[in-house]
């Protein structure tokens, strides 16, 4: 899929300052904002300034900058809404369950017995698979 920026690419945009927003935090690389379809209260998407669509398109400095405001987000969520805890997501490409075209990373609150379920159920592997995997990422 082609990289998207400017018009457009909705957080494109939303940095930009024409599609409105509620700005959680901001710096000079990221912007910080509640997500409008949220998970639960205070969800909230991290994005740098720069468009890059995805983990494998952002710069190692701007990947550090998003989790730098992401560990921000995740001290101002945890003093104003005292969450029983916290998942951080990062999706990549449509099979990786992205939808935005913009790199971003979800800092979601969570409480006990929530709506939200975890994506896999853990179960070991195959014999013989972790080998073959580890082997394969390796020589890439």
């Amino acid at each position: 899929m082609a990289s998207r920026s400017g018009d457009d690419c909705l957080f494109c945009r939303i940095v930009r300052g024409t599609v409105a927003s509620h700005v959680v935090h901001e710096d000079e690389h990221t912007l910080a904002f509640l997500d409008i379809n949220p998970a639960a209260d205070g969800h909230t998407l991290v994005v740098p300034k720069t468009h890059a669509q995805d983990l494998f398109d952002i710069d190692a400095d701007s990947a550090a900058a998003v989790m730098r405001s992401a560990k921000v987000v995740a001290a101002q969520i945890d003093l104003a809404l005292a969450p029983d805890g916290l998942t951080v997501v990062q999706s990549n490409r449509p099979a990786g369950w992205q939808d935005v075209f913009h790199f971003h990373m979800h800092v979601v609150p969570r409480r006990h017995g929530d709506r939200l379920v975890q994506p896999w159920a853990p179960r070991p592997a195959r014999p013989g698979t972790l080998d073959d995997v580890a082997r394969q990422i390796r020589q890439a």
